[in-house]
């Protein structure tokens, strides 16, 4: 009876100290996503690629994707139609700092926050490279599209301060990849 009671006890703990406190989990490093880049191009035939950085630091890349899941128009999307995604991925590009992958994805939920500024129309034709987070809303039970950046015919910016730093990582990771595209300094 003792080690029953003592092994509920651990659960409880557990349970305790792995839970979330707010609308959204911060607890995220158990999800299939963490980081993703995603360039389109409907100009001249159709171009579909980019990588997902998965919680253990794997940068897995895909191109021309079949039957791809969208988030909807909440920017939400499921934990099996993200998993979906991810299986889409046809190569992997190596493995990101696990210690640099977890103090930027500490700090989605603040950035989230941010408001989308407008940067105007850079291009024509050029197609859209995007730089989003995954970040799971419990109450939801889906993941959140983190908007940050995106390049192209579309530009767009999260103003959050701490979007920047974000970026310019995850630029240097995609320079790793041969399935990344984008235009100019920004």
């Amino acid at each position: 009876m003792k080690s029953i009671s003592v092994c509920l006890m651990g659960l409880i703990f557990c349970g305790l100290t792995c839970s979330c406190t707010k609308e959204s989990c911060e607890c995220g490093m158990d999800q299939p996503v963490l980081f993703q880049y995603e360039y389109i191009n409907y100009a001249w035939g159709y171009r579909h690629h980019g990588f997902m950085i998965s919680p253990d630091g794997t940068i897995h890349g895909f191109r021309q994707p079949t039957g791809w899941r969208e988030f909807d128009s909440t920017g939400l999307i499921s934990k099996s139609d993200l998993e979906y995604n991810l299986n889409q991925c046809d190569t992997v590009f190596g493995v990101v700092d696990k210690d640099l992958l977890t103090r930027y994805f500490n700090q989605v939920d603040e950035i989230r926050t941010g408001s989308i500024k407008d940067l105007g129309m850079h291009m024509a034709d050029a197609g859209t490279g995007v730089f989003s987070a995954w970040f799971w809303i419990s109450s939801e039970q889906k993941f959140e599209r983190v908007f940050l950046i995106s390049n192209g015919d579309v530009n767009q910016v999260n103003d959050h301060s701490k979007t920047n730093g974000l970026v310019q990582w995850l630029k240097k990771t995609g320079q790793r990849t041969d399935r990344f595209y984008w235009f100019g300094d920004q």
